[in-house]
């Protein structure tokens, strides 16, 4: 088997669950399988799980660290996929992924991904493995991973990436030698899996098939809305980042990633910082500055999110037109279709079924299929512009109630 999509799951709302199940069953994805870990839910999914008829395990509740490496030890594909639940993928993300994996021996390859919102989608135009294209061996692996410090988590994120199988079980091993599995990890797990991927890895490849979207809601178990959310958040953060340090020492660019973990940790300082102090809750700023070990505690910065300055709205009607090509690929047979050449996407989805499924497609103005251009609406455009996206981050600072408003809105 060439790949396994892994989906940890906890009382995600059935609608993401089922788009997500969805969107990875009616792909371009062939040799694969799925498999579902229930960390401990109380939604039944039975209607859903029926429909799609992953391999499904429910467990007790022991956190996002232990329910993927048990997912990593149920999988049999050669090679790994992370899904988060209330996430999906685009028509053409993971099967490329597998291609270039096969063919150029990588052990990691990174694709494009985008913010969806309930209004929304935009993917972020300066993240460099979406802007640039990729190709790293040995050492430098792991310095690229760490030189961003933390300002594009596309790096130290698990759902972005195809990964060798057994460079994800090499990086399990060397986390249970930390005890850090025991923790119950329900943050910051992404860090210590990639790192320790990044570390071992021997080739790394990027490529812009397509597009994971996080989608951005008040259900996700990331959002700390409570002290001791952000507490246990903290606790975590620093448990990775000392890890990190302790592990970078046998590369030949140990100096300067350790040098960028620390200016990583102090990011995160001030994004905690942030929380604690919107929610005037001094208790809090005090274990941040403990735990961080800063004596100058200090919030975020416009600078800490530059790389998401400039994003590039993938239209309203995007997922309308990645439908289109999830049914000429059903379809399998001579198409005839009217579209915008000049589309990048649509002009990559056009070629792989031209080339790798083997459906002959006709261009015609008059053509029985119809690919709509992209539309976004002009409340979109103002609000993801580059001078909004600006003013935001001065305007509505992290953890405040108006920065929740705000993404409510979007």
């Amino acid at each position: 088997m060439k790949l396994s999509v892994i989906i940890c799951l906890y009382n995600t709302e059935k609608e993401h669950f089922d788009n997500c199940l969805n969107s990875i069953y009616t792909s371009t994805l062939k040799d694969f399988e799925v498999i579902v870990i229930d960390d401990g839910s109380t939604i039944d999914y039975g209607e859903i799980l029926e429909k799609y008829h992953p391999v499904y395990v429910k467990t007790n509740n022991r956190g996002h660290l232990a329910a993927r490496t048990y997912g990593l030890m149920l999988a049999k594909g050669e090679y790994v996929a992370y899904v988060d639940s209330d996430d999906s993928v685009t028509f053409n993300y993971h099967m490329p992924m597998v291609d270039v994996a096969y063919d150029k021996n990588a052990d990691i390859i990174i694709n494009d991904w985008a913010f969806k919102t309930a209004s929304t989608i935009a993917a972020c135009q300066s993240d460099t493995t979406i802007s640039t294209d990729l190709s790293l061996d040995g050492d430098e692996i792991l310095n690229q991973y760490a030189k961003h410090q933390g300002r594009q988590h596309s790096y130290f994120v698990l759902w972005n990436k195809v990964f060798k199988r057994e460079l994800l079980l090499k990086a399990k091993a060397e986390i249970e030698k930390t005890n850090a599995i025991m923790n119950r990890m329900t943050y910051s797990e992404d860090m210590l899996i990639t790192f320790f991927a990044f570390k071992f890895a021997k080739k790394l490849e990027n490529i812009h098939t397509g597009y994971y979207f996080y989608t951005v809601h008040n259900g996700q178990t990331i959002v700390a809305d409570t002290s001791k959310k952000i507490k246990d958040q903290i606790d975590m953060t620093n448990t990775s980042f000392d890890i990190m340090l302790e592990n970078s020492e046998d590369n030949k660019h140990a100096n300067e990633i350790k040098e960028n973990i620390l200016a990583w940790k102090t990011l995160m300082s001030r994004t905690h910082y942030s929380y604690a102090k919107a929610q005037g809750d001094k208790e809090l700023c005090s274990y941040v500055r403990e735990r961080y070990n800063v004596d100058k505690l200090t919030t975020s910065k416009p600078k800490d999110s530059f790389d998401y300055i400039a994003s590039n709205l993938l239209g309203d009607n995007f997922e309308g037109i990645d439908k289109i090509f999830r049914f000429i690929y059903k379809k399998g047979k001579d198409v005839s279709v009217n579209y915008d050449k000049s589309d990048e996407y649509i002009a990559k989805c056009i070629g792989y079924l031209a080339q790798k499924e083997n459906i002959r497609i006709t261009f015609s103005k008059n053509a029985e299929i119809t690919i709509p251009k992209r539309t976004s609406s002009l409340k979109n455009k103002l609000f993801h512009s580059k001078l909004a996206y600006a003013v935001g981050l001065t305007l509505f600072p992290k953890g405040s109630s108006l920065r929740k408003k705000l993404k409510n809105n979007l």
